[in-house]
């Protein structure tokens, strides 16, 4: 590959481009993007003149702190690609990596886990790992964060959560710890039956099966926020009091809605969230994509829609991009779509990141200066 460092992680399938008989047979093409979700299979993405700098950072603030806050204090990263060990804490490290580049783009996913050993004697071994020229031997890496600090090429985030929206948006009015005890002024319970008698018999059995309630971020209006700009949480309880545990982080005065998921939602969002970030990017212009990652999860693929390479071949169809990637066991990227200035200076803070499931993270890869042949996916 002739390259200066290689940052990998362990993956229950992976994404990319058809090299080879067995690949183009089983995509049905030369150069299509296919998802591989069984048997052995690498995916590489070649990443020139990116100015990318390896790291790691665990969550007792250990690894490459030195470096990461140097590189954080010369503001010049431009972006950031990551990967993340299961069993790390990965949202702590998550948003310790937001504080200290709040105007940067990130977007990554979390590896597989790697059992070894047999009967009672069993464990889990790295599933990340990074190796630079000039050193003989590969860092394995676990419980934390490695990844890419880029400071010659950007990264648009476009993040597909797969859900259709149901009812109003509204404001949370009643909040106790990690429960919405109050919706649009009503009790949480009643507000939910209210939006339940009002819609057909088809979105009342995805109700039933399906049931997620999407957050805005910090300071949205709920009648500004567009479709797929919604942070998706499930319902992980109902108190007896009808209330709805969500998780830390809720506030009174958050939007709020009512959201469902499955395969003909999943696919209208892939289209819906591609399209949009095809049309924003028609209109603001710049330098030209080389190519995409796609962190998607592992509950998507053949197993939601009934058929394969769906998440891959929508970033074809609509941006005509190349594509690597793997199936992830966590997505991290921003809700809705990132697309920073392409002037460090000119920056505004980006949405922090947050730690999805069942979720398509495309990190779409553009030069910060006008060159060619940067990638080859």
């Amino acid at each position: 590959l002739d390259v200066e460092h290689l940052v990998g992680g362990a993956a229950g399938g992976s994404i990319g481009q058809t090299v080879g008989k067995m690949a183009v047979d089983y995509g049905a093409g030369d150069r299509v993007p296919i998802e591989v979700e069984r048997g052995f299979v690498l995916s590489v993405a070649a990443i020139r003149s990116a100015g990318a700098v390896p790291f790691f950072l665990s969550g007792e603030a250990q690894g490459d702190l030195e470096l990461i806050n140097r590189m954080a204090a010369g503001g010049q990263v431009r972006s950031m690609l990551l990967l993340a060990d299961p069993f790390g804490p990965v949202e702590k490290i998550m948003a310790s990596l937001d504080e200290s580049f709040p105007k940067v783009s990130k977007a990554g996913g979390i590896t597989a886990a790697l059992r070894v050993g047999s009967g009672g004697q069993t464990g889990f071994m790295a599933s990340m790992s990074i190796c630079s020229r000039g050193n003989d031997q590969a860092r394995l890496l676990s419980q934390g964060i490695c990844g890419l600090m880029m400071t010659e090429m950007d990264v648009h985030t476009v993040v597909c959560q797969g859900c259709l929206g149901v009812g109003p948006a509204v404001r949370v009015t009643g909040v106790s710890g990690p429960v919405v005890t109050g919706i649009g002024g009503r009790p949480s319970k009643e507000a939910l039956g209210l939006i339940y008698g009002a819609v057909n018999e088809e979105l009342r059995a995805k109700m039933q099966s399906s049931l997620l309630i999407g957050l805005g971020g910090e300071g949205m209006n709920e009648n500004q926020i567009d479709d797929g700009d919604w942070l998706i949480r499930g319902i992980l309880e109902v108190t007896p009091n009808g209330g709805f545990v969500l998780g830390a982080g809720i506030s009174e005065g958050q939007a709020l809605r009512f959201h469902v998921r499955d395969k003909d939602s999943a696919e209208s969002d892939l289209n819906l969230m591609l399209n949009r970030y095809r049309l924003e990017r028609s209109f603001s212009g710049g330098n030209e994509p080389i190519g995409s990652l796609l962190f998607t999860c592992n509950g998507r693929g053949e197993g939601l829609y009934g058929r394969r390479h769906v998440d891959a071949r929508a970033l074809q169809n609509a941006l005509g991009e190349r594509v690597t990637g793997f199936f992830c066991n966590g997505e991290m990227g921003a809700p809705g779509l990132t697309k920073p200035s392409e002037t460090l200076e000119d920056r505004e803070q980006v949405r922090p990141m947050s730690l999805h499931g069942f979720t398509a993270v495309f990190a779409i890869l553009v030069p910060a200066s006008k060159s060619e042949g940067n990638a080859n996916a």
